[in-house]
């Protein structure tokens, strides 16, 4: 007899899902053991908690573009799971959650569904067989994709070991994926009336923006995680009006590295050739930058501002914000808008914004050769990575300095991608994206560069999962494991010295001290120790060079300051200053 579970788990395989990342619980055991019975159902990946299920189900959809998904029982497991969602929804990642529902059920749907309405884009407790593997998964995986966030389907047990229905709905409605894989940020069509549409491009707002950027000079490109499709279009229009581009940090991997006039990451604790850009300029061009910090655009009135979004809910101004809005299909918009621009590149302009990214890149470099003492410099450890980073690496960061190394020293080229946690700068996040990352791209060399804070506030358990893949896992390109061993909780220490002059507050900041490298071999698992300055090339080279996963551990200064700590040209603190850069806690 064929159960509900069995059509359910064939049709999330028909909805683009390729793994499910969960915990196990008796109210979803029928789902579990369906998603075990063949090669026509997704593969069932058992993580060590239910937020680091969730966190491998949006790192899959922010790799992929294709719908991430995790399952976990109900009651605890979806408090747990709301960690990973909410990442999930403020990276606007599209994440499909299947929970278990409570034996009983109560008025306004029980907990479960309130918790996760707060979070979800959409939200449904199904009421019976033919709504499970039929409409109902229909509706959330078009709500996952079109609104771009968490939809979550509340499923009963007696609901899935029930019979199928004999008629079915046939495979899910306007889902197309061809074509679909590794192009994150694309949103298939739905007929849902949920799912917002959006014209190919405002032929009246893109000829008023193409004045605009054509006649103001000193223009700067930010483009944003929604952007990231039409990137080609803005490097285009930049190149036409001498504009320098910077990118959030979500939008990290949108265009290579060694493009002159790219800026690097637009953060409140990002690159300060970006900064300095967006200060300076007279004309600004926001392309899917629904992601970008408010408190980075230049004052009003100062500088002219367009914005190329899809939807106008997508755009970062406040609604009464005086910008250009131009609304459509984003790479149709800025194709449209390019032929139109008049006038030539602003060539002073440009002149002083390479003269800009050249003049970072090279303090950046200066700072990564630097080290006292005995102990590495974390700047070197991901300096000298990008000298090695293979083709088509997968580099996910943490939220703590680890992320402002990978800001400030990581160099991607064309092909490579980055992952992390952006608004909510989730710590722990690094592994499980590494893990889903893994998964999902096995031909791809994956690194996760993560501090030792993160990696005992998490990451540790899911190294467990690791190793519980290791065979399939050990014939692969590199999985490598960055860990940055400072004994610290080194961002937060930094944000004190930078704002009040004080490098500790005992027990609040300090990491405990653990082997890391020991413990990874202790759990089965290659691992590799570096402590000297010296070593940090070779060390990397013995990492890359082998197959598989691999702990590498570095022992790191917790006094290298990040760029928004140190004054400028030196590696020492600012004495009580704030820096310009300094933003909220990450």
């Amino acid at each position: 007899m064929v159960k509900v579970s069995d059509r359910l788990a064939a049709r999330l395989r028909d909805a683009g899902v390729g793994r499910v990342y969960g915990v196990p619980g008796p109210a979803v055991d029928p789902l579990l053991r369906a998603l075990g019975r063949g090669p026509g159902v997704p593969e069932f990946i058992q993580a060590r908690g239910a937020e680091s299920a969730a966190l491998m189900a949006c790192a899959e959809a922010k790799l992929t573009g294709r719908p991430g998904c995790c399952l976990a029982p109900p009651g605890a497991g979806v408090l747990r799971l709301l960690g990973g969602l909410y990442d999930a929804a403020a990276d606007r990642a599209p994440v499909l959650a299947l929970v278990g529902a409570d034996p009983e059920p109560r008025r306004g749907g029980g907990p479960a569904v309130r918790h996760l309405a707060a979070v979800s884009v959409w939200c449904e407790e199904v009421s019976g067989p033919e709504l499970v593997a039929g409409d109902a998964l229909d509706r959330a995986v078009r709500a996952a994709l079109g609104d771009r966030g968490v939809a979550s389907l509340i499923l009963p047990h007696g609901t899935l070991t029930a019979p199928a229905p004999s008629v079915m709905p046939g495979p899910p409605r306007c889902l197309d994926f061809s074509g679909l894989s590794g192009s994150p940020g694309i949103r298939p069509p739905s007929a849902s009336a949920s799912v917002r549409t959006a014209g190919a491009a405002d032929v009246d707002g893109v000829r008023r923006a193409a004045a605009v950027l054509g006649g103001g000079g000193r223009g700067v490109v930010v483009i944003g995680n929604a952007g990231r499709a039409a990137s080609g279009q803005a490097a285009r229009v930049a190149q036409v009006l001498g504009a320098g581009v910077a990118t959030t940090a979500l939008a990290r991997d949108a265009l290579p590295d060694d493009l002159p006039y790219l800026a690097g990451v637009a953060g409140p604790l990002g690159s300060e050739a970006a900064a300095a850009l967006l200060r300076d300029c007279a004309t600004l061009l926001l392309v899917g930058a629904e992601d970008l910090d408010r408190a980075l655009l230049p004052a009003p009135g100062r500088c002219r501002i367009v914005t190329v979004d899809r939807h106008p809910d997508d755009c970062p101004l406040d609604p009464d914000a005086s910008a250009l809005r131009v609304n459509g299909e984003v790479s149709a918009c800025l194709e449209a808008l390019l032929p139109l621009l008049r006038g030539g590149p602003d060539r002073g302009w440009a002149v002083r914004v390479e003269r800009t990214v050249r003049a970072w890149r090279a303090a950046g470099e200066t700072r990564a050769r630097r080290y006292f003492g005995t102990s590495v410099n974390p700047r070197s450890v991901v300096a000298e990575l990008s000298e090695r980073l293979p083709d088509r690496a997968v580099v996910t960061t943490d939220s703590g300095t680890a992320l402002d190394w990978w800001t400030r020293h990581l160099r991607l080229r064309t092909g490579m991608r980055s992952l992390l946690s952006g608004h909510l700068a989730l710590p722990g996040a690094a592994v499980p994206y590494a893990v889903a990352a893994r998964f999902a791209a096995p031909d791809r060399p994956v690194i996760a560069l993560v501090g030792d804070g993160a990696l005992q506030g998490g990451g540790l358990n899911e190294l467990i999962t690791v190793r519980r893949h290791l065979d399939r896992l050990a014939g692969l390109p590199p999985l490598v494991f960055c860990v940055f061993n400072n004994g610290d909780l080194n961002r937060l220490t930094w944000q004190r010295r930078a704002a009040e002059g004080d490098p500790l507050i005992p027990l609040s900041a300090e990491v405990p001290a653990l082997p890391y490298a020991r413990w990874a071999q202790l759990a089965g698992l290659p691992a590799v120790r570096c402590d000297r300055p010296r070593h940090v090339g070779s060390a990397w080279d013995d990492a890359l060079g082998r197959r598989g996963p691999l702990l590498l551990e570095f022992v790191v200064d917790g006094e290298t300051p990040p760029d928004w700590a140190a004054g400028p040209g030196t590696d020492r603190p600012r004495p009580k200053a704030v820096s310009r850069l300094m933003g909220p806690a990450g």
